[in-house]
């Protein structure tokens, strides 16, 4: 019995170009017989296929293809088959659709499908892939692999020509959800500009910090403009870069990346704008919060300048000095969902202001406020528990008013595991130097700590509170008690613990296991030490990075016990200690990939036998070792010995070109590379690195005697060379700085300490035409530089963000030192020492005003024009942790007595030496002044 056909139609499927590799199918399928299976198997197979031929009911067709609808009531009514000319795996996933079964919907499809279901008005498709799009499959779950940005831009495409506004919108806020993401993407300068400004605007965007957004429409920018010179057409950007707020990127960003190359009125900023970058700029580092000149209620109709999203994981403001608690509660009050919960936290006053209702940010898991010195303490706490409940990491270094978080990361922050207050380390006490201390109460940052409740359910497991001096014993031992789960701790710097307080930490729970402790630079001591081996002794978990770099209160027997117990270790730093060779000896590891045992008295023999055992050491630093000038290991066997994937290493006494060669430098991975003081190195062998290191990063040498020649040629072989270090060599050439710029462009870092008496103004500039990124300049001994060169600084490197001029005596006048002052707002660090008689008494409190950014000043009386300078104990809160004043003395000349420094024509430094320093350093806590025998600077 004939089947009657007369109801259906053969639908005959073709591509476009006929593809000699497909094949065709030959055999008629009958669309109403398959199954779910059979459809995805055809699906599958149209892939290989040039041809198909598919027998689908009329009326099936008519019903769900607006295309068909009309196709079958007119001409083609009766004929028996039709041909279809569209890609066949979407046009074979249509079919699916029109049977009754679920199309295939993913990205890399979901763009060609809704064109062919808008062509052919398969509503039912439009409409699943319209929900498709609306999930958070699309919108939020994007894989790290997944080609994002070119699957969405084909999607929003498609849905724009074919004018599907809905799926349009939904592809505008995945991106925006996902640009953290999309900005890593080679494809995201294809991005057209205006689905770029809409993601932008959208209120669900989504990044990390508003760098993060600034470099990527740099890049976008950057990209546009090589296409425009080969005849692409160009979109203008100013409205795009408008969207990026000048207010929330970093000073040290903006002068390295933006000034000198874009007009910084082009950004937009949150201060009256100007023509002037210079004004635009100094708006900037003048600003004090916005928002906190006014009661926040005032603010929350208005676009919040921190970009606070529901989907958020990590918040990046670091070095956004300008950030205050009131920003981040004017965003928190605009964005996100309000929190669900019946009953309303309590709001709280906060400079007799109440705060609104604030949304939860439930994703927000890391938060990084580096550098942010204007956040207050308890105003950031209460923020932190009603808006961030599951945070997970808050890193805040360089904060020291933010000490007392620790209090809170119990009851507040219940699932806080990481929690960095680190600042810079304080001054190391060294035994017999301190000759008079004080101590002064500061009222502008009261510390107040109450043990009252200890938090049992704390999940802290790394903790980093390094540079705080005022951390006690009664505190570490309240740390102790509430972080019952600690695992990574560094407390270097901490001066006020004793070696008991420390062994009471140690001590404080049987099982107490430290996989990383640092201690270096306080009193640990032969009872910390008992402790730590009693834990190692039966702990389970193994410690494998211990730092007790200068921990002079630990003789050699003791640092012997302790590295007898600890075989598991992977970084070892007993810098500055009194290690030698029997107490080296006692270490028996083999997994060592650190060390670090600067200034010890180990000799090569005992070196040698633990370089030969731990084959994956890549970081090694022997500097200032001078018993291995005594016992070297130059005469060892040395075949292969030494030969590994190097990648720092610094050397110095009894170190020669032999042992230098039987390291193999001859690796891509070193990185760092330094020659201390009793080293040598030849300029064949530096050469040799310089060809085969085409990685290095750093080069430093110090009292070494290399031909001009040998150094010029190896420099300008390192063309990955970011930082150049060259200390009292024996002679360099007149021209090291032009030939350094025609070689380095990149450089960031540069220290000339007695290398370049002879240097120029000239030579400084056609040194600073070149290289124009420079962050660290350290110029000692460069006698002929005159206010010329600090002019040729100031217009260069505004950037900059250590400075460091020494006996340069005419670098800087009185006229000048404003300049100095206003031309370099990045500065985190400067050391100024005999550049003659030109600084104002009132210096530091100008310094501290004009540089909000300044760490440390190191000064010199002798250059104090009224011979002292002032400060007030109660100055308002700033960046600033240390101040050394050096002061000098008169030293008598054999044959004439103690000269007469006001004689013409002899300089005041040339008949001075060091006598002490003053040092001023501030904590959360209080001023401490203290007298110290020794010169003091900072590295």
């Amino acid at each position: 019995m004939e089947e009657d056909f007369s109801n259906s139609v053969v639908l005959v499927i073709t591509e476009g170009d006929h593809d000699s590799r497909k094949r065709s199918l030959s055999r008629e399928i009958d669309g109403q017989e398959m199954g779910c299976e059979e459809w995805q198997s055809l699906v599958a197979d149209s892939f290989t296929l040039n041809e198909i031929r598919i027998r689908v009911d009329k009326e099936l067709l008519s019903q769900h293809s607006t295309y068909f609808k009309g196709y079958l009531n007119f001409s083609e009514r009766n004929c028996e088959s039709l041909n279809v000319n569209w890609s066949l795996p979407i046009f074979c996933d249509l079919l699916r659709c029109i049977h009754g079964f679920e199309p295939c919907l993913s990205s890399s499809m979901i763009a060609s499908l809704i064109e062919g279901a808008i062509y052919f008005g398969v509503e039912d498709v439009i409409t699943k892939c319209k929900a498709w799009v609306a999930s958070d499959t699309f919108c939020v779950k994007w894989k790290i692999e997944d080609d994002l940005v070119s699957e969405l831009l084909s999607i929003w495409l498609s849905a724009t020509v074919n004018g599907v506004k809905s799926i349009e919108q939904l592809c505008i806020k995945s991106l925006a959800v996902n640009f953290a993401q999309a900005m890593r993407q080679e494809s995201f300068v294809t991005l057209p500009l205006s689905l770029l400004e809409a993601s932008i605007d959208h209120p669900q965007l989504t990044i990390k910090s508003e760098m993060d957004l600034c470099k990527a429409l740099l890049l976008w920018y950057e990209s546009q403009k090589r296409n425009s010179r080969n005849g692409a057409v160009v979109d203008d950007p100013i409205l795009l870069f408008k969207k990026i707020q000048l207010n929330l990127l970093p000073i040290d960003f903006i002068l390295r990346e933006l000034v000198g190359k874009y007009p910084l009125n082009i950004f937009h900023v949150s201060v009256a704008a100007t023509e002037s970058d210079v004004d635009v700029l100094n708006s900037i580092i003048d600003f004090k919060g916005e928002l906190a000149a006014k009661p926040v209620k005032d603010y929350l109709n208005f676009k919040p300048v921190i970009r606070l999203t529901d989907h958020l994981k990590e918040l990046d403001l670091s070095g956004c000095h300008q950030i205050t608690c009131h920003h981040l509660i004017s965003a928190a009050a605009q964005n996100g969902m309000k929190p669900k919960r019946i009953a309303q936290k309590t709001l709280v006053t906060i400079e007799q202001e109440t705060w609104p209702e604030l949304a939860e940010f439930i994703n927000l898991e890391t938060l990084i406020l580096s550098h942010c010195w204007r956040v207050e303490q308890r105003n950031l706490v209460t923020w932190l528990n009603l808006v961030c409940p599951n945070l997970r990491e808050l890193r805040a270094p360089h904060c020291p008013q933010l000490l007392q978080v620790i209090l809170e990361i119990g009851s507040g922050l219940p699932n806080l595991s990481v929690l960095d207050l680190s600042v810079s380390e304080e001054l190391v006490e060294i035994e017999g130097v301190v000759t008079r201390t004080k101590s002064t109460i500061s009222q502008r940052l009261p510390l107040r700590w109450s043990f009252g409740k200890l938090h049992e359910t704390n999940k802290l497991t790394d903790l980093s509170l390094r540079g705080h001096s005022e951390i006690t014993d009664e505190i570490l031992l309240f740390i102790a008690r509430s972080c019952p789960l600690l695992r990574v701790v560094d407390l270097g710097g901490c001066l006020e613990l004793s070696d008991v307080g420390f062994a009471a930490f140690l001590n404080f729970q049987e099982n107490l296991a430290f996989q990383k402790l640092s201690a270096a630079g306080t009193r640990f001591g032969p009872v910390s030490c008992k402790a730590l081996i009693s834990q190692a002794n039966i702990s389970v978990n193994v410690l494998d990075t211990l730092n007790l770099n200068k921990c002079l209160a630990l003789g050699c027997g003791h640092l012997s016990n302790l590295l007898q117990v600890l075989p598991s270790l992977v970084s070892l730093e007993l810098a500055f200690t009194r290690l030698d060779d029997m107490a080296l000896s006692a270490f028996s590891g083999t997994s060592l990939r650190h060390l670090n045992i600067r200034e010890t008295k180990v000799s090569g023999g005992v070196l040698y036998r633990i370089l030969a055992r731990n084959f994956d050491l890549k970081d090694l630093n022997i500097r200032g070792c001078t018993q291995l000038a005594l016992n070297s290991f130059d005469h060892l066997p040395s075949e292969k010995t030494f030969e590994r994937m190097w990648e720092n290493v610094g050397i110095g006494w009894g170190l020669s070109d032999s042992t230098i060669s039987s390291f193999g430098f001859a690796s891509c991975t070193l990185q760092n590379f330094a020659v201390g003081v009793g080293g040598t190195i030849s300029e064949e062998t530096l050469l040799c690195i310089a060809e085969q290191c085409h990685e290095l990063k750093r080069l430093s040498l110090c009292f070494q005697f290399v031909a001009d020649e040998g150094l010029i040629q190896a420099v300008s072989q390192l063309k990955s060379l970011h930082t150049l270090e060259l200390q009292n060599m024996a002679c360099a050439p007149r021209n090291l700085l032009t030939e350094i710029a025609s070689s380095l462009p990149n450089l960031r870092n540069l220290k000339l300490e007695r290398v370049t008496p002879l240097l120029s103004d000239d030579d400084l500039l056609l040194f600073s035409q070149s290289c124009t990124g420079l962050q660290s300049l350290s110029l000692l001994g460069c006698h002929l530089l005159t206010s010329i060169s600090l002019s040729t600084m100031a217009h260069s490197w505004r950037g900059l963000q250590d400075l460091r001029l020494e006996e340069c005596k005419y670098i800087i006048t009185e006229e000048n030192v404003r300049l100095l002052l206003n031309s370099f707002p990045a500065l985190k660090l400067l050391h100024l020492r005999h550049i003659g008689k030109v600084l104002p008494e009132y210096f530091i409190l100008e310094a501290i005003r004009r540089l909000p950014l300044l760490q440390k000043l190191a000064i010199d009386l002798c250059d104090a024009a009224n011979e002292k300078f002032s400060f007030s104990e109660g100055v308002e809160r700033s960046a600033l942790k240390s101040v050394y004043i050096n002061r000098c003395k008169s030293v008598r000349d054999a044959f004439y007595g103690v000269r007469d420094l006001t004689s013409e024509g002899i300089s005041p430094y040339d008949s001075r030496t060091h006598k002490d320093t003053i040092v001023l350093e501030w904590n959360s806590v209080r001023l401490t002044e203290s007298v110290v025998n020794e010169r003091l600077t900072f590295e």
